[in-house]
């Protein structure tokens, strides 16, 4: 090493070292963070449970997967959008109008989640509920209020003519409002969640708890489009005894994954894999292959969501290191833009040849003729000298460009500083505006 750092010139030494900062950034810029920051439901419920599912098939992917659990999940959209919550991915459905009001991009729907009703067996002897009108002068708990369960019932109890004042209504955090809901503190429990949820079978299976199919479900899902119909089969909870004990109408919503503004690309496959392998097996509201699948309630799927859907993961997520396969992603365009015009210069200057080449050989031809029949005896005709004379000044054109163009670079790349340099720039424009000048046959 210390024999060669004397050759390098300083200057050469310094484009090298820029160089390499100048690659090194490119590799860096284009590295997504390795944090992922889930915003997630309340622990044990289901969008806590898909987010600890997504954990442990991302992270061996070479990332930190951290899950927060949160009450106010009807506010998990807004904070994907606020940069000051470091929100990567969350949870989302519809709001009441069926419309978003936040900034992010659905990565698809992943499933159905029910709206529950149990009612205290024992309410349930003298008042039995039919329809959300029954609820009237009854005392209901369900999760916070600020939470999508909460959001949802509101509306349609309010559509239903249910108000603050018609029912005695508590909001309380999931654990708390069933170990209350258990002890007999209130007549009523509603939620929304998974129907493969273990805190729903508990409580369908609990002979304490009647689950109520609720009535009018037409009309509420005509009036509500974000709402949709689904059929629990009987006996789902527990074949033995039958829980339930028969096909339960049910009303749904559909859930989506929501992600932040500019997700880097390498992140959303990495959670759309995940997607697809927590939640392509059937569940018990849809058949197998029902979900993960776009989002069509909103239309805000991006061009890499919609491709994932259509044609998988790309195969460089696929099969290269995370690294490498960013760097391809981000750089593979220009870099293959850049193949292509070097191989039009390339594709250019191989005509030229084929054109000097076809121009030479025609002109041997034309020899080969003209001496052939030199040798016979023959005059040459007319038109074999017409032809002769375009040969032989095509060729001289092509060999006095090459020629002059040789004879300008010699002249410059000898020219001093000052007068001589523009003395020769001077000669170059003479020669421009000359017949056969070196640019003449551009």
């Amino acid at each position: 090493m210390p024999r060669i750092l004397p050759r390098m010139k300083i200057p050469h030494a310094l484009v090298t070292v820029a160089l390499l900062g100048l690659l090194l950034y490119a590799v860096w810029r284009v590295q997504p963070s390795r944090h992922i920051r889930i915003a997630a439901g309340p622990v044990g419920g289901t969008f806590y449970e898909a987010a600890e599912r997504y954990k442990q098939l991302i992270e061996p992917m070479g990332y930190r997967v951290t899950v927060v659990a949160l009450d106010d999940t009807d506010e998990i959209g807004a904070k994907l959008s606020d940069e000051r919550q470091r929100f990567d991915i969350g949870f989302v459905a519809d709001d009441r109008q069926g419309q978003r009001d936040a900034d992010w991009t659905s990565l698809g729907d992943i499933q159905l989640q029910s709206i529950f009703i149990f009612e205290n067996r024992r309410a349930a002897t003298t008042k039995p509920i039919r329809s959300f009108v029954d609820l009237q002068g009854m005392t209901v708990v369900m999760p916070p209020l600020h939470s999508l369960t909460s959001r949802t019932l509101l509306h349609i109890l309010a559509a239903s003519g249910v108000g603050p004042t018609d029912a005695r209504i508590s909001f309380l955090p999931m654990n708390e409002a069933l170990a209350r809901l258990k002890r007999g503190e209130f007549d009523v429990g509603l939620f929304i969640l998974g129907a493969d949820s273990a805190l729903m079978a508990g409580l369908a299976k609990d002979p304490d708890f009647v689950m109520v199919e609720i009535g009018q479900r037409d009309a509420i899902v005509r009036r509500m489009p974000y709402l949709t119909k689904a059929t629990l089969p009987a006996g789902i909870y527990d074949l033995k005894d039958n829980v339930p004990p028969r096909d339960m109408g049910v009303l749904a919503l559909t859930i989506s994954v929501a992600a932040r503004p500019g997700l880097p690309p390498a992140t959303t496959y990495a959670v759309l894999a995940a997607m697809r392998e927590v939640h392509r097996a059937s569940g018990y509201l849809n058949a197998p292959g029902t979900f993960p699948r776009p989002s069509g309630a909103s239309g805000d799927a991006d061009e890499r969501v919609d491709r994932f859907y259509r044609s998988g993961e790309p195969w460089i997520f696929a099969h290269l290191p995370l690294a490498l396969a960013c760097v391809v992603d981000a750089y593979l365009a220009p870099i293959l833009a850049l193949l292509f015009v070097t191989n039009a210069f390339k594709v250019v200057s191989e005509f030229q040849q084929i054109r000097l080449f076809a121009k030479v050989s025609a002109a041997r031809t034309a020899l080969w003729w003209a001496r052939r029949r030199a040798k016979r005896g023959h005059a040459l005709t007319a038109h074999l000298r017409k032809v002769m004379a375009g040969l032989a000044g095509s060729i001289a054109r092509e060999d006095r460009t090459v020629r002059d163009l040789l004879d300008e670079l010699r002249r410059l790349s000898h020219a001093q500083h000052g007068s001589g340099a523009r003395a020769a720039l001077d000669h170059i424009e003479t020669l421009d505006g000359q017949p056969g000048g070196p640019h003449e046959n551009r």
